[in-house]
């Protein structure tokens, strides 16, 4: 054991580990000079980093294999901030871990990470910058945090309060797999968030209150990059074929007034009771729901012009949302791609709420409660204000709205398929 056992200068060096490099309270590796590769299938011990990159060190290549372990004090692997190292690209099958710090920290520009393993942290699990690339297979997670795929249930056994998995200004993120924080699950400025069927984002809050925690995927209003001026933070896409959950399963910062595209055929869970939550200023957003889309609490939009389109939705549940839609500020639409006006059982107004019924199928019903909506759409058959809606359908039941609303809605059953039957 040695204080730095390995001190890599100059280019184009390669190091292969089969065995055993541990530090004592310094870093195990230390490397300076563009287009280093490392490649472990041993075990990196680091008193202080496991792996820490300076002065020039751009282009470097990790490449963690099933056998490797690279575990440390501090940060796991480190890019240092001062010194803007572009094109880190890391790829790891096996564990990256740290005790006290984070996994991974780079802050240059065109990080990639690409994990089918394990990595763990008690800081930010990643923490990237611009241009920044992930794909994940595997376990993205503070340390303290646990996630069980047959129950699909997190445990939090004393993880750290306030830390995000995965922290970056702009690029793009795919997640197969499992990430997990106690404040955020993805921070992002700009850029995309693809949740892949098999993927889960959670933040999870503090171990003694749940709702003391982050979004699934937040949404910060400038973008932070290492190399050149802070500004206003542009668009934001997110698809959701998986599980996301939070306080808000999807949040911004009261101050973001980007454009956010979200595309929703996974669950969304909010613990607050919201589960799509976007800033009083945000600007023209959208919401898709289809597929096997599940949301469970409300949906809330800014003050641009946005729209919830449905489109190819596979009604599980009966209800768009467990919640409310509520459209904020603006001129906001519903679009129902799928559907004629015809397919309309009630369209009902009560205390500034919208309570919209349709029939799907046979038997079928898919209802939603709407406010702060003027447009609604249906298929080939036109676009209707909310006074055009109201003033052709109403309520064929006696009992008022909107406490009986469950009532009302077995009733609505029970006529939608009355209809089909006679229609058939």
């Amino acid at each position: 054991k040695k204080d730095r056992p390995v001190q890599l200068k100059g280019s184009n060096q390669s190091l292969y580990n089969y065995g055993l490099i541990e530090s004592g309270d310094d870093d195990a590796i230390r490397g300076k000079g563009a287009n280093l590769t490392i490649d472990n299938s041993g075990t990196i011990i680091g008193g202080d980093r496991g792996i820490r990159l300076q002065d020039k060190a751009n282009n470097f290549t990790l490449i963690n294999r099933e056998t490797g372990k690279i575990v440390s004090e501090n940060q796991a692997i480190r890019l240092d901030n001062d010194a803007e190292l572009e094109n880190a690209h890391i790829t790891n099958y096996g564990a990256i871990e740290s005790e006290k710090g984070r996994a991974i920290q780079s802050r240059g520009p065109g990080t990639t990470v690409i994990n089918h393993g394990t990595l763990r942290g008690n800081e930010e699990v990643i923490e990237a910058r611009e241009d920044f690339t992930l794909e994940n297979h595997g376990t993205i997670a503070l340390n303290g945090l646990s996630w069980d795929a047959g129950t699909k249930t997190w445990t939090n056994t004393g993880a750290t309060n306030d830390e995000d998995g995965v922290q970056f200004a702009s690029g793009t993120a795919d997640n197969y797999g499992v990430i997990l924080g106690t404040d955020d699950g993805v921070d992002i400025d700009e850029g995309k968030v693809h949740n892949h069927a098999t993927g889960v984002i959670v933040s999870t809050g503090t171990a003694s209150d749940p709702l003391d925690g982050g979004n699934g995927i937040d949404i910060d209003p400038l973008f932070e990059p290492t190399k050149g001026d802070e500004r206003v933070a542009g668009p934001l896409t997110i698809v959701n074929e998986g599980y996301i959950e939070g306080v808000n399963a999807i949040g911004a910062d009261e101050a973001s007034t980007a454009e956010v595209t979200i595309k929703n055929s996974g669950t969304l869970v909010g613990r607050s009771g919201n589960a799509i939550k976007l800033a009083p200023n945000q600007g023209d957003s959208s919401l898709t729901l289809s597929g096997n889309s599940k949301i469970n609490g409300n949906v809330i939009f800014g003050s641009g012009d946005d729209s919830v389109i449905i489109d190819g939705l596979t009604p599980t549940s009966g209800m768009l949302s467990s919640g409310i839609f509520d459209g904020g500020l603006g001129t906001n639409s519903i679009i129902f791609d799928d559907f004629s006006i015809s397919d309309i059982l009630s369209f009902e107004i009560s205390d500034a709420l919208i309570y919209l019924s349709l029939g799907v199928g046979s038997n079928e019903l898919l209802s939603g409660k709407f406010t702060n909506f003027s447009s609604w759409t249906f298929g080939k058959d036109g676009t209707f204000s909310t006074q055009e809606l109201a003033s052709q359908f109403s309520n064929p039941s006696a009992v008022p709205l909107p406490a009986a609303l469950p009532l009302f809605a077995f009733g609505l059953i029970g006529m939608w398929a009355g209809r089909k039957r006679l229609s058939a």
